[in-house]
């Protein structure tokens, strides 16, 4: 589940490190058999594009500059229902 969710908010949020570093986290501990939760609110505030309607780089990939948070968090949603 934790990285299924990591490899579809790499589809909304491409260019974040921090999720791509936490990507790679989880397919080490879930290779090792490690459970991948819980996790820190740091984190999510840091990789989860739910938590990151404000987020520039979300909004240049969804091509959303200027909409309103509300807008951003409904297209990730949306996006994640046909992910």
């Amino acid at each position: 589940y934790t990285l299924a969710n990591a490899e579809f908010a790499i589809s909304v949020d491409p260019d974040n490190s921090q999720l791509a570093e936490a990507k790679e986290r989880y397919v080490a501990m879930r290779q090792n058999g490690e459970a991948t939760v819980p996790t820190s609110i740091a984190a999510e505030l840091a990789t989860n594009p739910f938590l990151r309607a404000g987020d520039a780089g979300i909004r240049a990939h969804l091509g959303m500059e200027n909409a309103d948070d509300a807008a951003v968090f409904a297209e990730v949603r949306k996006r994640k229902d046909n992910f």
